[in-house]
């Protein structure tokens, strides 16, 4: 008889244990989850807010494409933002190059429109990028830092 209560109360603990390592298991996983599905629609709406636009100079001389880039949207990019901008462009003999902020000189805001957070690339700012290219480019992407692109064909 003893044995057997024994056994009861050793099952009962074994059973509480038991739920509250699976609670506690779940638990964590719903929070993890929870903070998942919070940071993609904060990314989600950053890209909705973010619009650009680009307008393009090719200086065949000098082999340089100049590109000014217009934030219309209403989302801020900093100097952190600036390291995952990429740059696209095509021509017939390299085919794609993809340039960051290191292969451009300069690289950042204009200073006749950064009035506001000085080095942020705000709402209705201008960034001015400069890549030395040996062959003319046709086409050029600009891509910022939360994936939003923008692309044109470059007049020659």
């Amino acid at each position: 008889m003893a044995s057997s209560l024994i056994t009861g109360a050793v099952s009962l603990l074994l059973i509480l244990i038991s739920g509250y390592i699976i609670a506690t298991g779940i638990l964590t996983i719903a929070e993890t989850t929870m903070y998942a599905q919070s940071d993609v629609t904060y990314n989600q709406e950053l890209m909705r807010q973010t619009e650009i636009s680009m307008d393009s100079l090719w200086d065949a001389d000098a082999g340089t494409l100049s590109l000014n880039i217009y934030n219309n949207g209403s989302t801020s990019f900093s100097n952190r933002d600036f390291s995952y901008i990429d740059i696209f462009t095509y021509d017939n003999e390299n085919k794609t190059q993809r340039y960051s902020k290191e292969n451009c000189a300069p690289f950042g805001v204009t200073t006749t429109s950064d009035i506001v957070n000085k080095g942020t690339w705000d709402p209705s700012e201008v960034l001015l990028v400069n890549i030395s290219l040996a062959h003319t480019p046709q086409w050029v992407k600009f891509v910022t830092s939360n994936g939003v692109s923008t692309s044109m064909n470059i007049e020659t």
